[in-house]
This record gives structure tokens, C-alpha cells and sequence, in this order.
């Protein structure tokens, strides 16, 4: 649980927003008039395909905790994966009564809407994976989103992925990596490497790891570039790389114009945002913007109440916004 202000507002119409990625779901029941009632957290529903993450089980537990707040009626739920109509379905099938809409984060619909109010025409969103959106030449135009396998560069999980790699690579040729090998001794656990059958091993336990657990790992990274680890320092140096181009293929070069980061893999990142900053400043006369209480779920409230055709004002943004701060006490 994020934020509890009890059953005050039973009498009132209910409207759920939810932003999904990967490594979690953040469900908002907020009012028209964007009063926070309940805010809570599940695993990710975002997958590279339907029929992985437990759907039934996530939503069913997120259902069970919003129970007894009154009819819910309406459901926006902004997903950074593919698998929309599996969580459209049981959404449906959990709240009946609900006009529901599932709809792809990466687009940027909600996300560029509420950036909009940060006078932000376009946006960067690094999480477990990456993607970009944004306005050039007036026109929407997108960059990476290609997945686990062929992008995620500037993500939490590409990241992971990258030391991984680097990691199964350094077992061959015996070579110090720092102290990125620590995170990686349980996969060790009980191997020898100079034996086949448990090379294989490791193999399976490495292909094995999720997404969301290579993602997990970002922050241990940074702390250790932090502390001056030359191969995490690397690391974070390509993923600020990464950023800056994904920020450049949409937007324009103009000093007015401001790029939005947005998601978790920016938080408490002070020097890697101001790496991203520094790399882009080589490459555009734009500027990127950082604002730590914006996040992908401030964006899917945004989406939710403009499709209620509530009166959008940037009062209301920002009560939007300075909820999120108080949501984490």
C-alpha cells in the first residue's frame, strides 16, 4: 500500500488509473476532481507477449484491495507491453460495470498529454525497458521500444542485460570486471566453470533471470559507479548515450523546445541525469527536463480524467502531481 485515506469518498464516482510496466503496477482510485482515495502496488502486467505474468493472480489482488471503495466507473490502464487484450479481458471480467480502456504507453497519448503541462513536447521513458515519443517538425514520431532483445539501451533492463553479458564473458576470458561480479555469484552458486555440465547450468540460470530482475540491478550499478567502479561507470556513460539519442530522434534541435524524462530508472540518478544532459547538449540545442514527481502514472490519471471530460487545468495537473509526493509516506 502507497497511500490510505480511507472510505471518505464511498458516495463519490470512482475512477481507477493504472500505469503498468514490467517490474510493476501502480493502481490510482482517484475522483473527478482528482482526490487521491487509494493508491497500491502489484507486479508488472507488462509482458513481450500474453500468457506470461499471472495476470488473473495480479489483478485479482489489486481487486481484493479496492474492494470497499465503492463502484469503480471507469478503468484507464496505460501498459508498456504488447499484451493488451489479455489485460483488457480481465479487466472486464473483474469490474463489469466499468467502462475500461487498455491502451499502449509507448503511443503517447497520456504520457505526451501530460507532459504537455510541463511544457514538454516530447518525452524519453526509460523503466525496465525503453522507449521515446515526441513531436518533430510537428509531426509524432517514435524511437526504441524494440524489447529486450534487439533495445532496452537506456533502461534498468538493458542495463542489467549488458552486465550480464559482459559478466558470462569475463568467466572466458579470465579477466577482473569489478565489482559488477558480485551481483552475479548466485548464479555461481555450486558451479564450477571449467566444468561443462556446469557451464550449461550457469546457461540455463542466465537465461532464466527476468526482465525485472535484470532491472533490478541498475541501482546497485549506480551506486557503484558512484563509487568510481570503471565498468559501471561505462555502463551508465552508454545508457546516458543511449537517452541523448532516443531524446534527439524526437524532438527538434530548437533552444525552446524541452524533452521530458520520465520513469524509474531516472530516479535518484542525479549524475546520470546530468550525463544524459551533458551527452545531448553535443547533440541539440534542446534541453532535457527532469521533474522527480512526474511519472508514467501521473500521466495515466492525466489520461483518465480527460477522457471524463474533467476541466483540465493546471491546478489540477499539479494537484496530480504534488499527490505523488505525499503517496509514498
Amino acid at each position: 500500500q502507497l497511500y490510505h485515506k480511507g472510505c471518505i469518498m464511498k458516495q463519490a464516482e470512482l475512477f481507477l488509473a493504472a500505469d503498468s510496466g514490467g517490474s510493476k503496477t501502480i493502481w490510482t482510485l482517484l475522483t473527478k476532481e482528482a482526490e487521491v482515495v487509494f493508491e497500491y502496488r502489484t507486479r508488472g502486467l507488462g509482458t513481450v507477449k500474453a500468457g506470461i505474468a499471472p495476470i488473473e493472480e495480479i489483478i485479482t489482488e489489486a481487486a481484493e484491495m479496492l474492494k470497499n471503495f465503492g463502484v469503480i466507473k471507469q478503468i484507464y490502464l496505460s501498459l508498456g507491453g504488447p499484451n493488451t487484450n489479455e489485460i483488457y479481458e480481465m479487466l472486464k471480467k473483474t469490474w463489469p460495470e466499468a467502462f475500461v480502456v487498455v491502451e499502449r504507453e509507448a503511443n503517447g497519448n497520456a504520457v505526451l498529454y501530460a507532459a504537455s503541462f510541463l511544457k514538454c513536447s516530447s518525452v524519453v521513458m526509460c523503466g525496465t525497458g525503453s522507449t521515446a515519443v515526441g513531436l518533430k517538425h510537428g509531426k509524432r514520431c517514435y524511437s526504441g521500444g524494440w524489447g529486450p532483445v534487439y533495445g532496452d539501451g537506456g533502461s534498468g533492463g538493458g542495463l542489467g542485460s549488458s552486465a550480464l553479458r559482459i559478466f558470462l564473458r569475463s568467466l572466458d576470458e579470465s579477466q577482473e570486471i569489478g565489482a559488477i561480479a558480485t551481483l552475479f555469484q548466485p548464479l555461481m552458486k555450486g558451479l564450477t566453470i571449467t566444468n561443462f555440465e556446469d557451464r550449461m547450468e550457469l546457461k540455463a540460470r542466465a537465461l532464466n533471470m527476468k526482465r525485472d530482475e535484470l532491472a533490478a540491478l541498475a541501482p546497485k550499478i549506480y551506486t557503484y559507479a558512484e563509487n568510481g567502479d570503471e565498468l559501471s561507470v561505462k555502463l551508465y556513460e552508454q545508457a546516458a548515450e543511449d537517452v541523448a539519442s532516443m531524446a534527439l530522434a524526437v524532438s527538434d534541435t530548437a533552444a525552446d523546445t524541452n524533452v521530458l524524462l520520465c520513469g524509474g530508472f531516472f530516479a535518484n540518478k542525479p549524475i546520470f541525469i546530468n550525463m544524459c544532459k551533458t551527452v545531448f547538449a553535443k547533440k541539440s540545442s534542446a534541453n532535457l527536463v527532469y521533474n522527480e514527481l512526474f511519472n508514467p502514472s501521473t500521466a495515466a490519471q492525466m489520461m483518465l480524467l480527460k477522457q471524463e471530460n474533467a476541466n483540465m487545468t493546471p491546478k489540477l495537473f499539479e494537484k496530480i502531481l504534488y499527490k505523488k509526493k505525499g503517496s509514498s509516506q
